[in-house]
């Protein structure tokens, strides 16, 4: 090969990898968690109250879902970290079944306070200080 072709190739190859790399910083991996919907299983390993559903529901940068009330907010995905931002919540007052506001307290207060979660054998793991854990399955 002479040196006007190894130029060309090494040119070429240089243009290649910068393609590729721009295609993984910006492909579908990014943010695994968006495009899902998940219902909650657990509240840090506890069962949730009989009669009592809390949802998620992740799509481009933003969160929502209900328990007794409707919320929503921003999240961000860097890695397997974290963080929800500008996150609310309706304050309608639930009383059936008893224990359902401090549940879904528990709930709030721990999703607003994530650290990090995990995509495990098709679940969704959000997890806070202390240990503390959001387990939830996918939507049905």
């Amino acid at each position: 090969m002479n040196r006007k072709h190894v130029a060309t190739f090494a040119l070429a190859a240089a243009i290649l990898l910068t393609l590729a790399a721009c295609a993984g910083a910006g492909g579908t991996t990014g943010d695994p968690l968006k495009g899902t919907s998940w219902r909650l299983t657990t509240l840090s390993g506890a069962s949730l109250i009989p009669g009592t559903e809390i949802t998620a529901n992740f799509e481009d940068g933003e969160v929502h879902g209900s328990a007794c009330n409707s919320y929503g907010g921003s999240y961000q995905v860097n890695g397997d970290k974290l963080t929800m931002t500008d996150v609310f919540m309706t304050e309608m007052a639930c009383v059936e079944p008893q224990g359902i506001m401090e549940q879904e307290l528990a709930f709030f207060n721990l999703l607003t306070s994530a650290q990090s979660f995990k995509l495990t054998d098709g679940g969704l793991r959000i997890l806070g200080a202390g240990g503390a854990e959001l387990a939830f399955a996918p939507a049905q």
